[in-house]
C-alpha cells in the first residue's frame, strides 16, 4: 500500500516561488549540491538501487545507531509535533517521552484514536521517526528516541477541519503554534500543507514572534507541485523535501509523476519507501512529511549537544554542514535540493556557536512573516553574531564598579587653572615692573 504522506487544506491561493541566486552561483551549486546527495546516497551500506521493500534504509545512511550509542539521543530537547491524530498506546511509542495535548486544534475533533484512519497513521508514522523505538509494526527507529515530544493535533484529517473558525484571531494553524511554544518547544515538525488563504494576521504575528525568540519551524514541502505552500513557504521556516535511495527527488504523487522541485526549499532528505506503523494495514509510505521528522531530528541532536546554540545557528549549521564533506554554501534552486542533503553527522562534528545568530531564510518570496516583524518581535534589533568558536568568550570589559569614576565637575576644574595661570602671570609681572622701577630710582640716586 502506497499512501501519500502530507496532508493539505484545500488551497484558495498561493504565493509565488523564485529563485535567489546568481546564474553562475547556481551552476556551482547545482554540482556541488547533486554531489552532496549522491556522497549521501554512497555511505549507505546497501546499494544505491530501487528498493522492493520497505526499509528503513535513512537509519543506516544517517550513522543513527554510532550517534545514539555515544549519548546524543536527543535528551533534554523538547519537540513538538503539530498533525491530524495519533494513537499513542502502540507498541512503538514504549518507553518513549511522548506527551499528547488532548484538546483538538479543530472544533469537534478527537486528537487520541486506535483506528488506522489516514490522519491517525500519519501523525503517529511522523512522530514515531522522531522517537520511535524500534518495535511493533514497521520497526520504525525514531532519530531522537530520548527527545521530550508532545503531539497537538488538529483531531481529524486537516482537510476536515474549519480553519476559518479562530480563537483570539489565530486560525487552528496558529493555536497549535501557540500551544507548542507555551509548552517550551524549541524545535515544531510540522509535515502538512496549507493554503494562506487560512492564515491570520495574528498567525504571522506569532511566527514572527516564535522566530525572533528562536524556535526553529520545520516544514515539509507539498507533494503535488499545484499543491498548497504553507507553512513551508513562510520565511524563516526550514523548508523539507524528500529523496529516495537512489539520491533522486521523490515523483509528484498524481498522474504527472514529475520530480518535486520546489525551488525554495532548504534542505532535501530521505523520505521514499519506508515502513509504516499502520497497525492495521502495514504497507509502504512516501513523502516529505517523512523527511520532515528526520529533519527536525537532526537539528535536535545538534541542540542537546551544542545547548549554547541559539534556533538561528542551528539553521546556520543544518544549512552549511550539509552532505558528507565541508563546501561552500550554495544553494540549488533548479533541480530543488536547496542547500543540498541534510547531514546527522557532519552537523555533529561542526559547533554552530561560530555562525551569527540570525535566521538565513527570511528572503522567500511570500514575504511572511517580513524581516520588520521579526525585528518588531525581537525588541527592534536582530542579534549581532558571537565570537567565533576557536576564541573563548570572555569579557575584557572591567566591572562597572572599578571603572574610573566620570568627571562631573563640569569643566571647573579646567576654569581654575586657567586662572592661576593668569595670575600668577600677573603675579611675574608685578615683580619685573617692582625691579625695574627700583633699579631705576637707584640709578637716579647715585652721584
Amino acid at each position: 500500500m502506497h499512501r501519500d504522506q502530507s496532508v493539505g487544506a484545500a488551497s484558495a491561493r498561493c504565493g509565488p516561488v523564485g529563485s535567489t541566486v546568481s546564474s553562475g552561483r547556481l551552476r556551482r551549486g547545482v554540482v556541488g549540491v547533486v554531489a552532496a546527495v549522491l556522497a549521501f546516497v554512497l555511505a549507505v551500506s546497501s546499494p544505491a538501487v530501487a528498493a522492493s521493500a520497505p526499509s528503513n534504509w535513512w537509519f543506516d545512511a544517517f550513522g543513527v545507531a554510532q550517534v545514539q550509542a555515544a549519548g546524543i539521543d536527543g535528551s533534554g530537547v523538547k519537540i513538538a509535533v503539530i498533525d491530524g491524530q495519533i494513537n499513542p498506546d502502540i507498541p512503538v511509542f514504549d518507553g518513549t517521552h511522548l506527551h499528547v495535548d488532548d484538546q483538538p486544534l479543530c472544533a469537534g475533533g478527537t486528537v487520541r484514536s486506535t483506528k488506522a484512519t489516514d490522519a491517525v497513521v500519519h501523525g503517529s508514522d511522523v512522530t514515531a521517526l522522531l522517537i520511535g523505538n524500534g518495535t511493533g509494526q514497521g520497526k520504525v527507529r525514531g532519530m531522537v528516541p530520548g527527545a521530550d515530544l508532545t503531539f497537538y493535533g488538529w483531531g481529524m484529517d486537516a482537510t476536515d477541519c474549519d480553519f476559518t473558525d479562530q480563537v483570539d484571531g489565530l486560525s487552528p494553524f496558529g493555536l497549535g503554534l501557540k500551544r507548542a511554544a507555551a509548552g517550551g518547544a524549541q524545535i515544531i515538525s510540522m509535515s502538512f500543507v496549507l493554503s494562506d488563504f487560512y492564515i491570520t494576521d495574528a498567525d504571522v504575528d506569532l511566527i514572527a514572534r516564535l522566530l525572533a525568540e528562536g524556535v526553529v519551524l520545520v516544514a515539509g514541502t507539498a507533494n503535488k507541485l499545484d499543491d498548497a505552500t504553507f507553512p513551508f513557504s513562510g520565511n524563516g521556516v526550514v523548508a523539507v523535501n524528500a529523496f529516495d535511495e537512489n539520491g533522486d527527488l521523490q515523483r509528484t504523487q498524481d498522474a504527472a509523476k514529475k520530480p518535486n522541485v520546489w525551488p525554495e526549499v532548504t534542505v532535501v532528505a530521505p523520505g521514499v519507501n519506508f515502513p509504516s506503523v499502520d497497525w492495521a494495514h502495514g504497507g509502504w509510505i512516501t513523502g516529505s512529511s517523512l523527511a520532515t521528522p528526520l529533519v527536525a531530528g537532526i537539528i535536535a541532536a545538534a541542540a542537546q549537544k551544542y545547548p549554547e546554540a541559539t534556533g538561528n545557528q542551528l539553521i546556520q549549521s543544518l544549512i552549511r554542514n550539509t552532505g558528507t564533506k565541508d563546501h561552500d554554501l550554495a544553494r540549488d534552486t533548479t533541480s530543488g535540493f536547496g542547500y543540498g542533503p541534510a547531514s546527522l553527522r557532519h552537523i555533529l562534528a561542526v559547533d554552530p556557536t561560530g555562525y551569527p545568530d540570525e535566521n538565513p531564510l527570511m528572503d522567500k518570496s511570500s514575504g511572511t512573516p517580513t524581516v520588520e516583524q521579526v525585528q518588531a518581535a525581537a525588541g527592534g534589533s536582530t542579534p549581532s553574531p558571537p565570537p567565533s568558536p576557536s576564541v573563548t568568550a570572555k569579557s575584557t570589559t572591567p566591572p562597572a564598579a572599578a571603572s574610573p569614576a566620570p568627571d562631573t565637575s563640569g569643566g571647573s576644574g579646567i576654569i581654575v587653572a586657567v586662572v592661576l595661570g593668569v595670575v600668577v602671570l600677573l603675579a611675574i609681572a608685578i615683580v619685573i615692573v617692582i625691579v625695574v622701577v627700583s633699579r631705576r630710582r637707584k640709578t637716579r640716586s647715585t652721584p
